[in-house]
């Protein structure tokens, strides 16, 4: 994956992302293979800023408090699989530069006939929200999109990871100012004066944190991320996605070295 991050870093301007090994779920493994990473790249291209470069770790407790030892470390971050404020608060707390908040279920990215219940375009306001409001240096880069609708509607937002169809089909759109002042949500928000959000914890405190987690969205969330309770399916087939396509990744890149 290193390879592939820097067969891409000619083509973009700023942060280079590669993916920590999915497949490793103790805070430790995720430590030791995101400093690998570093080693790697340094190793492969010695020219290489390391501050481009961000390390990608799903969001489960363990994969945060490897974060925040990273963050320590002088590496950077970025939470993914983020489905609920309360793995923004933490993200945000362990000094992650990035969250990836999943608009749809990855289901719904890669199956048009799967119903997801609809985009959760408000997470991306209230983690952004939140973090402005008390300070924290974490940005929010929203993933996951599934239409023109919905990239508008996340208009003021850190950053947005489009696949290239839609990205596409944004370049061929009109675009008005007056839609996206109607449609963004952040633009409506500075137009109406919300609550101050509440502060909270969770750096220290894994049981508060699973306690939260597993009742954010009804239980949705540690679904979604398959974080402990019956609920697992959906965030087990998140990072179960991205493991699919890590092996693919490095497929890619073993065809490419014995051409």
């Amino acid at each position: 994956m290193v390879h592939l991050s820097l067969a891409i870093a000619p083509h973009v301007k700023e942060t280079v992302y590669v993916m920590s090994n999915p497949s490793l779920t103790s805070t430790s493994e995720v430590v030791k293979n995101a400093s690998r990473l570093v080693a790697l790249t340094s190793r492969i291209s010695p020219s290489f800023p390391l501050s481009r470069l961000c390390i990608k770790v799903a969001a489960t407790w363990e994969g945060l408090q490897a974060c925040r030892q990273l963050t320590s470390q002088g590496i950077q971050t970025l939470a993914t699989t983020v489905f609920t404020m309360e793995q923004a608060i933490l993200a945000g707390e362990c000094g992650c530069m990035y969250i990836s908040p999943f608009v749809h279920e990855l289901k719904a990215v890669f199956d048009e006939n799967y119903d997801d219940g609809g985009a959760n375009l408000a997470l991306c306001l209230e983690a952004q929200q939140y973090y402005e409001h008390y300070s924290y240096s974490t940005r929010v880069k929203a993933a996951a999109l599934l239409s023109v609708a919905e990239a508008k509607g996340l208009a003021g937002v850190a950053a947005i990871t489009i696949p290239p169809d839609l990205l596409r089909t944004l370049a061929s759109t009109e675009v008005l100012g007056q839609d996206i002042d109607e449609l963004s949500l952040f633009a409506q928000s500075k137009r109406s004066k919300g609550n101050e959000p509440v502060r909270r914890t969770y750096m220290n405190d894994e049981t508060s944190w699973r306690e939260a987690f597993s009742k954010a969205y009804g239980g949705k969330g540690s679904r979604l991320t398959g974080e402990a309770s019956p609920l697992l399916t959906n965030t087990i087939k998140a990072i179960d996605a991205f493991k699919e396509y890590q092996i693919k990744g490095e497929q890619l890149m073993l065809e490419k070295e014995k051409r």
